[in-house]
């Protein structure tokens, strides 16, 4: 399985329109002996949910030694990052496990595979929301075509702050490790479209683009890809989108 494995996670903040350049560790509370990978942080900034790696503690370890739970840590009062916690289910109930989301405020998160009132129902995306006793059971987002379009070994999505926009990730390709960027919207009905390519400007043959990300305005994207022109394996790329096609960045 190709993966951006972080052993030190990175937040990047920015104030005042301007990114802080300092890389700084987490340190031991977030950070362990076992391998932490894609952050995901809320938009106070305040919660950070991330992939553990092999953690004995993890749901399916038993099955699977490499198996990934999603844990998650808080910024306390002294500006300080609390001890990792393990998600609970239904957050946590696959091999690999995922938040892939955070709504802007807090009470959504999009998580990996298609659930149907909780119980898991194959490849795809839910989202749960935030209730007073804890998450809600996961709900599968209907997207057309998903299943027949998603047919890689590592596959994942970044929903816009409006609710109404998907990125995904994924191949059509079956069990390639090499994917392509694809925009899927919400219809009336509730429905999503079908996923569509993001066009040649990003998307390229023979290297995998992953990992994307909205900004705010809507037209600004971050992605990751070991594409040529890069520093090292995988690199952040960004891009601006043109128009309303999405295929012209």
């Amino acid at each position: 399985m190709k993966k951006l494995v972080l052993h030190a996670l990175v937040t990047m903040i920015v104030v005042n329109g301007t990114a802080q350049t300092t890389l700084e560790n987490l340190g031991t509370k977030v950070n362990s002996s076992y391998s932490e990978a894609r952050p995901t942080i809320s938009a106070d900034g305040k919660t950070l949910y991330f992939i553990v790696e092999g953690n004995p503690k993890n749901t399916m370890y038993k099955d699977d030694k490499e198996a990934q739970d999603v844990w998650f840590s808080t910024l306390d009062e002294t500006g300080n990052w609390t001890q990792a916690q393990q998600a609970p289910a239904p957050i946590n109930s696959l091999r690999n496990n995922a938040v892939f989301w955070v709504s802007p405020d807090g009470n959504r998160i999009l998580i990996r595979g298609a659930f149907e009132n909780g119980k898991y129902v194959g490849r795809g995306l839910s989202l749960c929301n935030k209730t007073e006793s804890g998450w809600s059971a996961p709900q599968r987002l209907k997207i057309k075509g998903y299943n027949t379009l998603s047919l890689d070994e590592y596959s994942g999505a970044f929903m816009a702050n409006d609710g109404k926009t998907l990125l995904f990730y994924l191949s059509e390709e079956r069990n390639s490790f090499i994917n392509d960027l694809y925009v899927s919207t919400l219809e009336e009905n509730d429905e999503w479209t079908m996923p569509k390519s993001l066009g040649a400007d990003i998307n390229t043959y023979d290297y995998d683009e992953i990992s994307p990300f909205l900004a705010a305005d809507g037209v600004t994207m971050y992605f990751s890809s070991d594409r040529p022109g890069g520093l090292g394996d995988y690199d952040i790329w960004m891009t601006k989108r043109l128009d309303n096609s999405w295929t012209k960045w």
